[in-house]
């Protein structure tokens, strides 16, 4: 069996990869261990999780209104049509490619999957939506949606606002876990939420209550979520928040890491890294991890007592591998995840 994968795994996410990874695995147990999977990304040279059957290939459109990708772009059209044509199945993961608006560089790409969408249907290939998170904020795009998951064989999503919009447009769909939850094999009994507080809410006095002498204090946040504006003044108070948060930490005898989840080459807001950096200083007290790999090698191991965590899968990754973290919230798609990780510890 072979079964195409549109995925999004091209920005340095360890979020993209580990969905990959964990959806792969997956499809696995629903086939058979002998699928050949062919994933389609837009950083198909660099693939973070590798496998004997996992093929990588490059999307068509890339940049398309560059002259300079012209012959690429011919290339990229019949690979995915021959792709298509020898498919099996058509999966299509992840959320973040059927959006309207998102604080990132890259432009809204509904059209581009209407494309993608009718070749499928016009080989008569069978699309499975797999976990989606849907993030639809202007209803003038309804329809869009709607041409997107049109006769599409399975939909399952990741939380109950993609469920709700899609039953708003008679679409059948079913929430399941997020897949990064089946990192571990079995059922986590116990819940590692500390507490759960709002992103513009957080400060360093959520963590009064917290000994941290001695501790390794994880900082997992993302750019633009600490406070609910988007002017200069918010961003220096955002700076401002993470700097008395991290002397604090340092003051009460904690160690700081700085845990970027992406290291996006080209989106400076999806760019941890690059923003987490501007918090070091000179001191054995705080250190930034440097790549993906360390970044989830820290989880697995557990080299961190307690995790602030915002990004989405900071979160799913510390209730995974069992590391103590505060939820800090900054969308619907946290609020929910949070929310099945509390009803665990009530």
């Amino acid at each position: 069996m072979i079964i195409s994968i549109f995925a999004s795994i091209w920005a340095q996410n360890l979020w993209d990869e580990l969905i990959l990874k964990n959806e792969i695995k997956l499809l696995e147990k629903e086939y058979w261990k002998d699928t050949k999977f062919i994933v389609f990304s837009y950083d198909y040279k660099n693939p973070f999780y590798k496998k004997s059957n996992i093929e990588y290939r490059e999307y068509f459109p890339v940049w398309i209104k560059n002259p300079r990708n012209i012959f690429k772009n011919i290339y990229n059209f019949f690979i995915f049509i021959i792709s298509v044509i020898k498919s099996d199945l058509i999966v299509i993961w992840w959320g973040w490619i059927i959006y309207d608006n998102e604080k990132q560089i890259t432009k809204n790409p509904l059209n581009q999957w209407i494309f993608r969408t009718n070749i499928f249907r016009f080989f008569r290939k069978k699309i499975e939506f797999f976990a989606v998170w849907i993030n639809i904020k202007n209803k003038d795009n309804y329809n869009k949606v709607k041409k997107i998951f049109k006769n599409a064989f399975k939909i399952t999503t990741r939380d109950k606002y993609s469920y709700d919009l899609l039953k708003e447009l008679n679409i059948e769909s079913k929430i399941v876990k997020d897949p990064v939850f089946s990192d571990v094999e079995g059922e986590n009994k116990n819940s590692f939420l500390v507490k759960k507080v709002k992103s513009y809410d957080f400060s360093y006095k959520d963590l009064e209550d917290i000994d941290l002498e001695w501790k390794k204090i994880a900082l997992a946040l993302r750019k633009g979520y600490l406070s609910d504006k988007e002017d200069k003044f918010n961003s220096q108070f955002e700076e401002w928040k993470i700097n008395e948060l991290i002397n604090y930490i340092i003051k009460n005898g904690g160690e700081v890491i700085l845990l970027p989840h992406s290291f996006h080459k080209k989106d400076e807001l999806a760019n941890d890294y690059k923003f987490l950096s501007k918090f070091l200083r000179i001191t054995e007290k705080i250190r930034i991890i440097n790549s993906m790999d360390e970044v989830y090698t820290k989880y697995i191991y557990r080299e961190m007592d307690l995790v602030l965590a915002m990004r989405l899968h900071s979160i799913i990754l510390s209730q995974v591998y069992n590391i103590p973290f505060i939820g800090i919230s900054y969308s619907t798609k946290t609020d929910e995840v949070l929310g099945q990780i509390d009803k665990i510890r009530d």
